[in-house]
């Protein structure tokens, strides 16, 4: 497998001898993984439609097993740039996104506000033919925060708003309907359920808290007990394990809603919770 410094170099003298290429950026830079080999470009380009084509690269780095074009499929979250997104047989993936300067100062500069979790906001440059760009050089991540608190209205609605998914939910889950079902448990209902915690942490800690892509720092700012909760809410296929994590589902909304209610001096809707509850467990009967 090429050290980092060999794929670097390599990619470099690609750019060196391409004229279509101006600059070239590095990002992704954090945080580091020692376990994976990914490496992350920009290379600022006079002429993106050059680099549309499949085969701009497949014979410059090596065996390369995959080629994954991210323009193609969410052309949205690539604006005017050609995304090469290639794994090799050694071990390596390589990511080459060709764009113009001013969709690539967009990108920098935070203008380009669609969240895209391919591509890191660390830049460092490499390569400036011209001396077109300014200092390039951003070496830690932005941060994500959520700082949202909701009002009496938004909590009344998210609250109302879940019983009816959870009850629609329920349906698909009864009718054998599997893949509907798992479309309102792990998106419909996760969305919710997501936002609702994001309130609470907010709550909890008086102050944003940072989330992550994806959310992914929820695990470690919720209480393990919580957590240990939510965590349950993930089922298999299997009839029981679905309906276990229904009930993971219907206790962690239970909790975190009451907790919400009672620091905001809300009502919590503990009559409807009761009443679309015993619904539900009909329909199951």
């Amino acid at each position: 497998m090429k050290s980092g410094n060999e794929v670097i170099d390599s990619v470099l003298d690609f750019a060196k001898k391409n004229d279509n290429v101006r600059a070239v950026i590095r990002t992704d830079l954090v945080p580091v993984r020692e376990y994976l080999w990914n490496y992350n470009f920009y290379f600022i380009v006079n002429d993106v439609e050059q680099f549309d084509g499949d085969d701009c690269f497949e014979q410059c780095f090596g065996e390369r097993i995959l080629l994954y074009r991210g323009d193609k499929n969410y052309p949205e979250m690539f604006p005017d740039t050609k995304a090469h997104l290639m794994v090799f047989e050694d071990g390596i993936t390589l990511v080459i996104n060709a764009i113009d300067k001013k969709a690539f100062m967009d990108r920098y500069d935070g203008t380009v506000t669609y969240e895209n979790v391919w591509i890191g906001d660390t830049f460092q440059k490499l390569l400036d033919k011209d001396e077109l760009l300014p200092q390039i050089d951003r070496l830690e991540e932005k941060k994500i925060y959520c700082e949202d608190k909701p009002s009496q209205s938004e909590f009344e609605n998210i609250c109302a708003e879940y019983f009816w998914v959870l009850k629609t939910f329920a349906e698909y889950t009864l009718r054998k309907e599997l893949l509907a079902a798992m479309f309102y448990l792990n998106i419909s209902i996760r969305e919710l359920l997501n936002r609702l915690i994001n309130w609470y942490l907010v709550l909890e800690n008086k102050a944003p808290v940072e989330i992550g892509i994806l959310e992914s720092n929820v695990g470690k700012l919720l209480e393990p007990e919580l957590f240990r909760i939510y965590q349950k809410t993930y089922p298999t296929a299997e009839d029981e394990s679905i309906w276990e994590a229904y009930q993971a589902v219907v206790t962690l909304w239970n909790v975190v809603g009451n907790r919400i209610a009672k620091q905001c001096g809300f009502d919590y809707p503990k009559k409807t919770e009761e009443n679309m509850l015993r619904f539900i467990e009909n329909l199951r009967k």
